[in-house]
């Protein structure tokens, strides 16, 4: 009866720790909310950009920031991104007064508290103007590219990738590739990394937890 007990313990265990590995290796600190919404045409021009986060990130130089870009890819932004130190999945950045009309292309990126993994994404907003055909494409592209959560070509920057998503010129199948696309450092990579040593260590778990029963079983057996 004992060792059926353990067993059942056993299995119950490792059963526990495989569910729990993948939920852990893929969290990341996504976009839950943001004022301007995503997409939103705003009629006067807002004073800042708000992001809210799936979770809370890391407060580290270097690994949280938002760049707010205009139609030419020049950045529009009054100082530098702000972490709430009272609820850090919110990220915040002040805005140049008195925007012109047009669309504005926001990247963000950041880092999950929970588990250190990197995220970044895009999207745009609208001020006093509709946006175009060519303008929705974009903005889609930018969805695409952020749910992916997709590597950005080498030496790409924030501000050459959300210049080519912004810029009236740039033809709108060219955007598909450097759309809402953040720094090197924000890459997929980390995200991979981070699963990989949480696997790891799972796997070890698992090791150890049948070590143990094998041997509790043996000495057992002695008795």
């Amino acid at each position: 009866m004992r060792v059926r007990m353990m067993l059942a313990a056993v299995a119950v265990g490792m059963t526990a720790v495989i569910a729990l590995a993948p939920n852990v290796a893929l969290a990341h600190a996504r976009l839950k909310s943001s004022t301007p919404a995503v997409g939103e045409v705003l009629q006067t021009s807002p004073a800042q950009v708000v992001i809210t986060f799936t979770e809370d990130i890391q407060k580290v130089a270097g690994t949280y920031d938002i760049q707010v870009l205009d139609g030419g890819g020049q950045p529009v932004t009054a100082g530098p991104a702000v972490l709430d130190n009272t609820d850090r999945a919110k990220l915040s950045v002040p805005l140049l007064p008195d925007l012109p009309a047009g669309r504005y292309v926001v990247n963000y990126k950041n880092v999950s508290d929970a588990d250190g993994d990197k995220y970044h994404g895009s999207f745009s907003f609208y001020v006093k103007v509709q946006p175009t055909t060519v303008d929705l494409s974009d903005d889609a592209q930018l969805a695409t590219v952020s749910a992916e959560n997709a590597s950005p070509a080498a030496g790409t920057t924030p501000e050459a990738a959300a210049t080519a998503s912004a810029s009236p010129a740039a033809p709108a199948g060219a955007t598909a590739s450097a759309t809402g696309t953040a720094p090197p450092a924000t890459s997929a990579g980390g995200s991979s990394n981070t699963g990989r040593n949480i696997g790891i260590g799972v796997a070890v778990a698992a090791v150890v937890v049948v070590l143990a029963a094998g041997g509790w079983l043996a000495f057992g057996r002695r008795r």
